[in-house]
């Protein structure tokens, strides 16, 4: 059990990032230990089967590996129900259906709903906390129709008893509406709210100098503020990454608000509607365990029949009366992604002539000041507009998923490159990256060339890989530098591989746009005279010095 007795606001998972990452992790967990006890030499043991895993992406091992791998799996796959780790490792009905990864959006939808503060397995003040964070996530934002990240930390972190449910929306309100008349900048009136919110909660410690935090050995205020400050943002990310994954929620298209899901609405209502808002309390561990691991006490929108039918008939869809509610359920998926088919098509559509460059470029610059929900999703999702923006492409495929509002939902898969683009003659594959330093070199290195190599295998075109990150790493500048240079059995022969930093991609498509590109031949003639410069270069600096030279002419 979390001894959580001091903590003052909500908390939510910060490992795994993402709850798809749960799946991977809990499948080698349950293949190789499952009926074994967890204990130090079991967490040592797996955490080295994680680590020498594709599905883990440090590049070294951590100092107490029986730490890290408790945070892997004693934190949101134990805490949601997807394991029982005592008396021994055992995989739950709710782990099941997860690893069937067949519609996993329901799966977490009814954990995250059954998800209560207080539980048996978090010692909390029981006189404080009374509140399911998720459910009432939800029906916050019904009330007050979008949140900002700064919201989010501000005032749902701090809101740990339903019953202050109308006194948090009344804050919302009353801090948009102060903050039109404040005088000087939105990010100043944050930070005073940040300031004057977090005194609010942790009075007692202040007043008692009780400042010290695990992060550093700095007792001052001013840190301490600094310190909540980040960890309440830090936990706002997290609540909105987890949401995201039953696709209840979605973020507005201009100001990266989050919403309730337009597509989503009637399951949203029917959730906050049929679930009790206060926790249950459970006299025995084994009555809550039964409530938990269960993958079908939670009853969603579309597990009645007549809803799905009726959604059914709405898509126009043929289909059988008398068929299961799984096969139904599987018709209803072909709908979806039908929809979402569309959805990206339409987005096609709306992006040619450049009608879309400067909310293009204004996300750019978001991100490089990390100011976006999830940069490295949106950076994938936004190269992949600037592509399809440039035009005379046969198909510029995206590889990240989208959900039916449109909005990016997740990365591409670590099998697959992040953007697939067939020209008439060539073939170009984009890999995006937020990481920087070593910590890029480590996670690209092998990954981009291994791409760049299975696209080469299955076309005759010539085929070039255009690598992207805010800033190119030395290592992963060398590196490339290097593959392009000689051959590697491996990879297919010689890569083509061209490294660009995020600013200078800017200056790329606003060239395109300013001397309006006119076909595909300026990109391959480009792509091909950086190949060539690898060639002639003394050193990978002299390089990528030649590649940045000659973006400011490279449409001919």
């Amino acid at each position: 059990m979390a001894n959580l007795s001091k903590t003052k606001t909500l908390f939510a998972f910060t490992s795994p990032r993402t709850l798809e990452k749960i799946i991977p992790e809990l499948r080698l967990l349950i293949d190789d230990f499952q009926g074994q006890t967890w204990n130090k030499q079991t967490q040592v043991d797996f955490f080295k089967i994680l680590f020498d895993s594709p599905y883990y992406k440090g590049d070294k091992m951590p100092s107490n590996v029986s730490l890290a791998a408790r945070d892997r799996i004693t934190r949101a796959p134990k805490a949601l129900g997807f394991v029982d780790l005592k008396p021994k490792i055992e995989i739950t009905p709710a782990g099941q259906a997860l690893l069937k990864e067949k519609r996993i959006g329901d799966v977490f939808t009814r954990q995250l709903m059954k998800f209560q503060f207080p539980s048996p397995y978090h010692k909390l003040p029981e006189d404080r906390f009374c509140i399911k964070p998720y459910l009432e996530f939800l029906h916050l934002l019904k009330a007050v129709k979008s949140l900002s990240k700064t919201e989010i930390a501000l005032f749902f972190l701090p809101y740990i008893h339903v019953d202050n449910f109308d006194d948090t929306v009344k804050k919302i309100l009353d801090y948009r509406e102060n903050a039109k008349s404040f005088k000087g900048s939105r990010k100043t009136y944050a930070y005073h709210q940040f300031e004057k919110e977090i005194k609010k909660v942790y009075y007692k410690e202040i007043a008692a100098k009780d400042l010290k935090t695990r992060e550093s050995s700095d007792a001052t205020l001013q840190k301490f503020i600094k310190t909540k400050r980040s960890n309440w943002t830090d936990y706002a990310d997290a609540f909105v990454r987890y949401l995201r994954a039953t696709e209840l929620v979605t973020f507005q298209e201009k100001t990266l608000r989050v919403v309730i899901s337009s597509a989503k609405s009637k399951e949203v209502n029917h959730l906050l509607k049929t679930i009790d808002r206060k926790p249950i309390k459970f006299n025995l561990k084994s009555e809550f365990k039964d409530y938990l691991f269960s993958n079908d006490n939670v009853t969603l929108f579309y597990d009645i029949r007549t809803n799905i039918l009726n959604e059914l008939k709405q898509l126009d869809l043929d289909f059988d009366t008398n068929l299961s509610i799984e096969e139904l359920k599987d018709l209803l998926e072909i709908g979806i992604e039908t929809t979402k088919i569309e959805k990206i098509k339409e987005t096609e559509k709306g992006l040619k002539n450049f009608k879309e460059y400067d909310d293009i470029v204004s996300v750019f610059e978001k991100l490089q000041k990390r100011d976006v929900p999830d940069p490295p999703l949106y950076l994938e999702w936004n190269v992949w507009r600037a592509m399809v923006m440039l035009n005379y492409a046969i198909s510029v495929k995206g590889n990240f998923k989208i959900d039916l509002d449109g909005i990016p939902l997740t990365t591409a898969g670590g099998n697959m490159p992040d953007i697939e683009i067939e020209y008439g003659d060539f073939k170009l594959i984009v890999e995006v990256t937020m990481s920087r330093g070593n910590t890029q070199f480590k996670m690209e290195s092998e990954s981009v060339p291994r791409h760049f190599g299975k696209i080469k295998e299955g076309t005759d075109k010539e085929v070039f890989c255009l690598f992207i990150a805010p800033k190119i790493s030395e290592g992963a500048l060398a590196h490339f530098f290097n593959l392009n240079r000689f051959k590697t059995k491996l990879y297919g022969g010689k890569t083509q591989i061209v490294p660009i930093d995020l600013s200078r991609f800017l200056v790329f498509i606003k060239v395109a746009k300013d001397k309006k590109l006119a076909g595909s031949s300026s990109i391959k003639k480009y792509l091909h005279k950086a190949i060539q410069a690898n060639f002639s270069a003394e050193d990978e600096e002299i390089w990528q010095t030649e590649i940045y030279d000659t973006i400011p002419n490279w449409v001919t």
